[in-house]
């Protein structure tokens, strides 16, 4: 067993966190330090000891099942415990990177002395009981792990001091980001960031067709990826062809250069200020992503987009787009009420204008038109080809008129459907 003294130490170290003091509200750390005041004690109670041993180990398997840790559990926790902290040095960090003040780095490494120290007790040891599970575990429920960053976690595991973890640490908040940032790429809104784990991860290559406006999509998430100029973009067309799909694979593109997600509803543009308010304190650059965006008469929420994509009192900051899709060119309703004068209005005009300038706020408008049959057959054959599947190219485009006739129209996601049935069919 470790020196008492030694245990004595690093049970009293436990209380000098500065940055990341918020783990000591952490179940397992908290566990941890019971052990520790438990195996030092001169009157050791076993059976006490057992029972924190293995409500450690229950919560530690917990963790692994749900979260996708794997190998030494204890060691494997820290690293994921400090990545998900959020706090006055991550976000700093994710800003910066390296170039912090020594004073701030000081203050985390003397955190990561003590975390490490944590990470590396020998469990089994110290409550007198065999640990080899938790040592070596593999989840069953989680076999691949939800974060696609795993690899950077690895590193992190290997690193043989606190200044070379810290490193490691630091490189990680600046690259891919600290607390929910540090395992997702897409964020839904809900009175803050909510990572998305499952999210649809759609590569350019699975839009078939539409290169123009892909291309423009490329150049205009470069430009504000390299810091220049770049457009809010609004994506405009017909239902199922290709608009949501083209912004999502930015993401899936360029998400290893900073590229983030964030997806709002219509009724949360009135919660814009908040998260711009977030996003810009966030080392990453951020596309605000508005699906199906169109408003209905009496709806007024479009006056208060207008107001940030003019640049208002509040403008968007340097790292958030707006990138929206509409079945609307206009999206907002025009009804004969606009068009007619009815003795109340002096300037009708005024008002349709109003309504139709919202569209104009978008630097980059792309417009997604339904493909003829001569393109939708060409989607049709790239999504077979992906899949190998055995049919003759005079039955797929047969078969695949029949369907866009009897289903909804010609469009990719209607080839798309028509795929997934035919490979259902064997």
């Amino acid at each position: 067993m470790k020196n008492l003294s030694s245990l004595e130490s690093l049970h009293m170290d436990m209380n000098k966190l500065i940055v990341f003091r918020d783990l000591l509200n952490d179940p397992i750390v908290d566990d941890l330090k019971t052990l520790l005041l438990e195996v030092k004690s001169e009157e050791r109670n076993q059976s006490k000891i057992q029972n924190i041993y293995y409500n450690i180990v229950h919560n530690l398997i917990k963790h692994s099942e749900t979260c996708g840790l794997k190998g030494d559990l204890l060691k494997s926790y820290f690293v994921h415990s400090i990545l998900n902290s959020k706090n006055f040095f991550t976000g700093a960090v994710e800003k910066c990177g390296s170039n912090i003040e020594k004073s701030l780095y000081k203050a985390a490494l003397n955190d990561i002395c003590i975390l490490q120290k944590l990470s590396n007790l020998n469990l089994g040891t110290l409550a007198d009981e065999d640990d080899s599970l938790i040592k070596n575990y593999f989840p069953t429920l989680n076999t691949k792990n939800v974060n696609m960053f795993e690899e950077n976690e690895l590193e992190i595991l290997k690193a043989a001091s606190p200044e070379d973890m810290l490193k490691k640490i630091i490189q990680y908040y600046f690259k891919i980001g600290s607390g929910e940032m540090s395992k997702n790429i897409a964020f839904r809104w809900d009175n803050g960031l909510v990572g998305i784990p499952d999210y649809d991860y759609i590569d350019l290559s699975d839009i078939i067709g539409y290169d123009r406006q892909k291309n423009a999509l490329i150049k205009n998430t470069e430009a504000f990826l390299n810091g220049h100029a770049a457009n809010n973009v609004l994506l405009i067309g017909a239902r199922g062809t290709g608009k949501s799909s083209s912004v999502k694979a930015m993401i899936t593109e360029y998400y290893s250069k900073g590229l983030r997600l964030v997806e709002i509803t219509k009724s949360q543009l009135l919660c814009f200020p908040d998260i711009l308010k977030e996003l810009k304190n966030r080392g990453k650059y951020f596309i605000v992503f508005i699906d199906d965006l169109s408003f209905e008469e009496g709806e007024i929420e479009y006056k208060q987009m207008k107001s940030f994509l003019d640049g208002g009192i509040e403008k968007i900051p340097s790292n958030v787009l707006v990138y929206a899709t509409s079945n609307r060119r206009h999206l907002i309703k025009e009804t004969w009420g606009d068009k007619l004068q009815n003795g109340e209005e002096l300037h009708n005009s005024d008002t349709v204008n109003e309504k139709l300038s919202l569209s104009d706020r978008f630097g980059l408008k792309l417009t997604y038109v339904s493909p003829d049959q001569k393109e939708y057959f060409k989607i049709v054959e790239g999504l077979a080809k992906k899949l190998n599947l055995d049919i003759s190219d005079e039955n797929l485009k047969k078969e695949a008129a029949a369907w866009a006739l009897n289903q909804n129209g010609r469009s990719g996601r209607t080839a798309k459907q028509f795929i997934n049935y035919i490979s259902s069919q064997g």
